[in-house]
């Protein structure tokens, strides 16, 4: 039997077991995407919340392209599931795999081979975190250096990461 190891479970307790409300309104993305890690690590406030700020972020640095207003749409759609469902939902899962597609040049999500190796192990958990640090790190790094792009792709891909179960 296939045991299902959720990782992104146990990430989203680590990361964003609490994260509070994050107020986004006129603030510069990297503030929005600063504070958000900040909250994360002190493990306080409302995650759902978190994770739709880090979803607001990315929706502010695309720069203009031919799929923006495609992103938009998926990213709006996902963050408009109702307050008693959260982003695991079927619909809003299926909406940021298309957004993350959009920014990833069709590349479909996929767990890293380093966090799939470790699941259900000890260690996976603790691959699992340093990963995201590691996709939130380089949002900010792309952020700064002007790749704006690839920094959405980063923040749609640790939403990713925290909400989706990994099967071994």
């Amino acid at each position: 039997m296939r045991r299902t190891s959720i990782i992104a479970l146990a990430a989203l307790g680590l990361f964003a077991a609490g994260i509070p409300t994050l107020g986004g309104s006129g603030e510069d993305p990297e503030g929005m995407i600063t504070r958000a890690v900040s909250v994360i690590m002190d493990h306080s406030g409302d995650s759902k919340a978190a994770l739709v700020e880090i979803l607001d972020a990315s929706l502010l640095i695309l720069p203009k392209t031919v799929y923006a207003g495609k992103f938009r749409s998926r990213i709006e759609s996902a963050k408009k599931e109702s307050p008693e469902t959260s982003l695991f939902s079927g619909k809003s899962y299926k909406d940021l795999t298309l957004a993350y597609r959009l920014v990833a040049a069709g590349e479909e999500f996929k767990f890293p081979n380093v966090v799939l190796k470790a699941a259900g192990e000890k260690t996976g958990i603790e691959k699992a975190v340093v990963y995201c640090q590691a996709s939130i790190d380089s949002a900010l790094s792309e952020l700064r250096a002007g790749r704006r792009e690839c920094a959405a792709r980063h923040l749609v891909e640790f939403v990713l990461m925290v909400i989706t179960p990994i099967q071994r």
